[in-house]
């Protein structure tokens, strides 16, 4: 078969606009997140450091507790999809008889639900943690969604916008 140098060409390309625009993305949300923190009266570098600015957001604006909660939930998460696949791999490996493979199977992936419901459970506590940023900033609840979903594009915009004020807590969610 024929390999085109061309097309190797456009796919190593193609690789190098994703990793930039990747890169560019994560730079965005940190400067956001710098400029963001500074609004709310903290020092901006305490917005760039990875699980510590999550920590700092929760006890600003809803309880360290559900900080938490959250790590809890994930690190379980992470560790019963584990044992899931383990469960699976081993039911597919034919290594016993038929019935205690589907039963491997079957277990593995009951553990592998109950991550994914953990992993939205999490989701759900941060989409509330985003929600109260944004009350705090005097913005409705959409800018939630986009927290949650594009922080690479609402951070900058909070953080650079002169006309986005932070007011504080606001405890009606």
């Amino acid at each position: 078969m024929y390999y085109s140098p061309f097309a190797s060409i456009w796919i190593i390309l193609y690789y190098l606009i994703a990793f930039l625009f990747y890169n560019a993305a994560i730079i965005l949300e940190l400067v956001g997140l710098w400029f963001t923190y500074r609004k709310m009266g903290l020092p901006g570098w305490k917005g760039i450091i990875p699980f510590y600015s999550s920590y700092v957001l929760f006890e600003k604006l809803w309880d360290k507790k559900m900080f938490w909660r959250v790590i809890i939930y994930l690190c379980i998460s992470f560790g019963v999809s584990i044992l899931g696949s383990v469960l699976m791999i081993i039911g597919a490996m034919n290594a016993a008889s038929e019935a205690v493979n589907i039963i491997l199977i079957a277990l593995g992936v009951s553990f592998e639900i109950s991550s994914v419901v953990l992993a939205i459970l999490t989701i759900v506590i941060m989409f509330r943690l985003y929600k109260k940023m944004a009350h705090a900033f005097g913005l409705k609840d959409a800018w939630a969604w986009g927290l949650l979903f594009i922080p690479y594009v609402m951070l900058p915009i909070i953080g650079f916008n002169k006309n986005i004020i932070y007011y504080g807590p606001v405890n009606q969610v």
